[in-house]
Parts: C-alpha cells; sequence; structure tokens
C-alpha cells in the first residue's frame, strides 16, 4: 500500500514513480536501465529518542552501539543529526488558525521491520505515549518516567518480548482513546503473545539477563493496571503481582553489583525497586532487598538520591508488616509473641528515626500542605514532588499504623489515642485521600494515576477500619475516581487487589517461621507460561 511505511521495500525512485524494483543495490537496475538517479532505501525504523537528558548521568545519545539488537529484533539503523526535531513542543494549528488536540511529542516513533505488521501499529504506540507524556509535554512524569521513556525506546528493539509487550499496552491504548472494542480485544492477544515469548525468554540464560528482559515486568503490570480489569474479580491484582514478583526475580538473579557497573543497569534496577517493595507490602513478606548489600553495593560509586535513600527506609516495612501478623495470631505462644512484640516496637522505632533523619537532610524534596486535617485538596509544586511526597506519607502511614498494632492500639480506639511522641497514621491517610484530585488530573497522564495507586490503597484499607471518622475524606476519593478514563482504572485496579486480599493469607505460610523467601526466575516463568496458557484459551 502506498504511503504505509514498511508496506514497499522499493527504491524512493520506483516508489514516486509507481514502478516495480528489483531492490539490487546501491543502485536498482530499473532506474540503471532508464537513466533515472536512483534515490536509495528507507532504512529499517526504529524508535529515537530526541533528547535524551538523564539528571544521574548527563546526556545520553543514540549511538549504534547503543542498539544492540537481539537475533529476533536486528535492524539497520542510519539517522543523521539533521533528521533530529529539536523545536518546542506545540500544538499543531488547524487551517482555521485554531490549536488541534495533535500534539508534537519530543519522541519520533518509528518501529523495527517486524513490528509493522498494519497501519495500527505506529499509532498505537503514539496513542499509549499520549497516555504517559500528555501533550508531549515530559513535565507531565518524575524523573522515574523520563529515564524510563529514555532508555525504552533502545530496549524495545532489542528483544521479541518486550516489543510484544510494548505493542501490545500500545494498541490497548488506541482501542480505548477511540472505543475500537476490536483494538482492545487485540491488545489481549497481542499480550498473550508477549506473555508466551517472555517464557521462551527466561529459558534462555542469555536473553533473561538481557536489560529488555527486565524491562518486560514493567510493562506487563502497567497493562494489567490500566486494561486488565475484571469485574467482580481478583484476577488482575494476582497477576499484576506474578510480574511484581517476576520483576524481583529478575533483579535478584544478577546480583547486586550487577547494577553498578553501567548506567543503563543501575537505572534500570533504581527504577524498578519500588514495584517489588510494593508486592512485598501486599503479601505482607519480608524482602531480600532489605540485606544491607541491596542497599549499598548497586550505588558503589554514585551518590543516592532522596528517593533511593526514602525506599531504603521502605524495604524494612515489608519484615515489620510480617511479624505484625504474626502477633496477631495464634501461631505463636504467649513467650514467643512478647519476645516478638518488643522486638518489632524496636525495628519500627529504628524506622521512624531513619525516617524523620530523610526528613530533615531532604527538605526541599517533599511537600507539607499549609493546613493539617482539613478537607482542602491539596495542590503540589510539581509532579516530581508530589510522586516522592505521597510515597514518604504511604511509608509513614504503614509504619505508624504498625507501630499502633504491636503497641495494643485498637483501630476503632486510636483516634481517641495521643501520640505524643510521633505523627498519628491517620493524618498521612488523610493526607492521602487529599491529594487524589491532584494524582487524577489528566494532564499527569499514567505517571500520576499509577504513582498515587499504591499510597491510595493504603490509605484506603486504614481509613476502612473505621469508616465513620473519616467518611469525608473517602468522599473525596470517591469524586475523583468517578473518571471514566485513568481515575477508573485504579479504581478497578484496587478494586481486584480487595477481592484478592485473602490470597496471601498468614495462615497458608503457617509454619513458614524461617526469613526470607528469595524470587526466583525458575518461579516466573511457570508463572509466565500460565498466564499465557489462561490468555490463549480467552483470547487467541
Amino acid at each position: 500500500m502506498v504511503g504505509v511505511p514498511g508496506r514497499s521495500k522499493g527504491c524512493v525512485t520506483c516508489r514516486k514513480r509507481k514502478k516495480g524494483c528489483d531492490l539490487k543495490r546501491p543502485e536498482c537496475g530499473q532506474c540503471q536501465e532508464r537513466g533515472h538517479a536512483c534515490g536509495g532505501y528507507d532504512a529499517d525504523r526504529v524508535f529515537i529518542y530526541q533528547s535524551g537528558y538523564n539528571k544521574r548521568g548527563g546526556p545520553h545519545p543514540a549511538t549504534r552501539r547503543d542498539l544492540g539488537a537481539s537475533s529476533s529484533a536486528r535492524a539497520e539503523f542510519s539517522v543523521q543529526p539533521s533528521q533530529l526535531q529539536t523545536s518546542p513542543i506545540k500544538p499543531q494549528s488547524s487551517e482555521t488558525g485554531e490549536h488541534s488536540h495533535r500534539w508534537e511529542l519530543p519522541i519520533s516513533i518509528v518501529l523495527p521491520r517486524n513490528l509493522i505488521r498494519s497501519a495500527y501499529s505506529q499509532k498505537s504506540i503514539e496513542a499509549f505515549l499520549h497516555m504517559y507524556i500528555p501533550r508531549g509535554d515530559m513535565c507531565a512524569t518524575n524523573n522515574e518516567g523520563k529515564e524510563f521513556m529514555n532508555m525504552l525506546p533502545m530496549l524495545t528493539i532489542r528483544d521479541e518480548a518486550l516489543q510484544m509487550a510494548v505493542l501490545a499496552i500500545g494498541t490497548a491504548a488506541l482501542g480505548k482513546s477511540t472505543g475500537d472494542i476490536a483494538l482492545s480485544q487485540q491488545s489481549k492477544t497481542l499480550y498473550g503473545k508477549a506473555l508466551k515469548e517472555t517464557a521462551v525468554a527466561l529459558r534462555n540464560p542469555t536473553r533473561a539477563k538481557s536489560e529488555a528482559v527486565l524491562a518486560v515486568p514493567r510493562v506487563m503490570a502497567l497493562f494489567e493496571i490500566l486494561f486488565g480489569a475484571e469485574a467482580n474479580s481478583g484476577t488482575q491484582a494476582k497477576s499484576w503481582l506474578s510480574h511484581a514478583e517476576g520483576e524481583a526475580a529478575l533483579i535478584i538473579s544478577r546480583g547486586p553489583e550487577a547494577y553498578s557497573k553501567n548506567e543503563e543497569a543501575h537505572l534500570l534496577f533504581v527504577n524498578a525497586r519500588f514495584r517489588p517493595l510494593i508486592a512485598a507490602v501486599r503479601t505482607r513478606k519480608a524482602t531480600i532487598l532489605n540485606e544491607e548489600h541491596w542497599k549499598t553495593l548497586p550505588w558503589v560509586g554514585r551518590v543516592k538520591t532522596p528517593n533511593d535513600t526514602l525506599l531504603d527506609i521502605l524495604c524494612g516495612i515489608p519484615e515489620i508488616l510480617e511479624a505484625v501478623d504474626k502477633l496477631t495470631s495464634s501461631i505463636i505462644n504467649a513467650r514467643r509473641r512478647e519476645d516478638l512484640r518488643i522486638l518489632t516496637i524496636a525495628k519500627c522505632w529504628t524506622l521512624h528515626c531513619h525516617l524523620q533523619g530523610w526528613l530533615t537532610a531532604n527538605p526541599d524534596a517533599f511537600y507539607t500542605p499549609m493546613i493539617d486535617d482539613s478537607l482542602e485538596l491539596v495542590a503540589f509544586p510539581n509532579l516530581e514532588i508530589a510522586c516522592l511526597t505521597v510515597r514518604y506519607w504511604v511509608t509513614a502511614l504503614l509504619l505508624y499504623s504498625s507501630l499502633d498494632i504491636a503497641s495494643g492500639i485498637q483501630p476503632l480506639t486510636d483516634i481517641y489515642t495521643s501520640h505524643p511522641d510521633r505523627p498519628h497514621p491517620r493524618h498521612f491517610a488523610r493526607l492521602i485521600a487529599r491529594s487524589v484530585s491532584y494524582f487524577f488530573q489528566e494532564q499527569n497522564g499514567i505517571t500520576g494515576a499509577t504513582a498515587i495507586s499504591f499510597p491510595l490503597g493504603n490509605a484506603l484499607l486504614y481509613m476502612m477500619r473505621n469508616p465513620g471518622v473519616d467518611s469525608e475524606y473517602m468522599g473525596i476519593i470517591i469524586k475523583a475516581w468517578s473518571d471514566p478514563m485513568l481515575p477508573s482504572a485504579i479504581r478497578d485496579f484496587l478494586a481486584s487487589m480487595r477481592q484478592s486480599a485473602n490470597a496471601p493469607t498468614l495462615a497458608a505460610r503457617q509454619g513458614d517461621e524461617a526469613g526470607l523467601e528469595t524470587p526466583s526466575m525458575a518461579k516466573y516463568a511457570p508463572v509466565a507460561l500460565q498466564q499465557q496458557i489462561d490468555f490463549g484459551v480467552q483470547y487467541d
């Protein structure tokens, strides 16, 4: 088809003349015989990021070496500096002079040959990027999002599993934005194929240790959050959890030293660490990421950011949650319960000191509303500060609510209990509730919606213990997520989390008194295979 990239492999001159081309190189035989100047051949298309400034490591220009493609995704690379768009991002004007809603993105969306299967392939990726970067404004994401979008184009051409995952989420985004049910269905078929290819990659030692495959669980987990909703089912949450735990398995399989060797591996690690920690909080099980070498070796020769040091503190929360579960169960005797209670309280106070130290060391990294304990919505200076602030709030909420339980303070009476020596956990739950509207603004895209999901889920769990006290704050949340686009997707995802809440029960872990269970790729591979089977039955 004329005009569709990838459909004709003829030289530029033959395509313009609408003549057959014998594809000879460097000049085709048809042009030589007829005395025409052969225009040459278009290079295979790849993603090209055009403004890759990285706060941690400075600019990263795209080079041929950066494009190291796998055998399943090899493409030539030929781009001249003059081809790169460097102009400011502006809305395109219509013939009437009015601004349309099509925005020029700072990313040129071009695909490898094996992804150009139909006209919607490129448009689907553009639709995903419009969700991730609304209106082409990179300010609509935080540093983690910028770094990931910097790396994703180059990573995508290196492995077929990541290609299929990105195409699946792009097709789903296009289907949702256009209301095309067929595209939405096709996205799930592509998702199933991505699961199958992921299982294949995990059985290949070389592919399994590649940076491209390490990025796959993040994309797949994002698909589950945004497009995996099933009515009255915990399946969505379980699928998301399998990807988060798979990401942890891929991280741990390399060892902590691997993430200090080059900037790309380091950035993937620091950007990935949060999701396995969410999974550990969800399962209320101590994580190996809390071990000291996992909090030091990846940063050899580097300085930690405020986000890095905050996540170091969050690493200790799952262990405390696991201990709290044991304290409130009947699986240990009174003597051991008292010893565990004292130890848990001591660990809580240690984390409290670390958290206070973090606040002192990073006064400009977080935001404190002028008015506490009101119904006034929180307006943050920018999305970067907003994301880090709610991470601090949810860490504090989990810490101080656990300390309350370990100290014998009951949920129905905690509102009457003063906390002269520490903050009250309800304070943080309410701050999170007041922040939801900010994150769900359309201009904040996927980053805003997904950044608030973990804090919001835990704030709701806390407030639902005593709903009469916090009903007005819960009303703020209900109003904010009534939007049928991203907010409703987060609502449905949290509902699935609630549906599956009984899956990782303490009863299922009775007798498991030993410490850490290390996630492994050997466990993730069967999960990916089983998901592929499930999706294959449902969608293929």
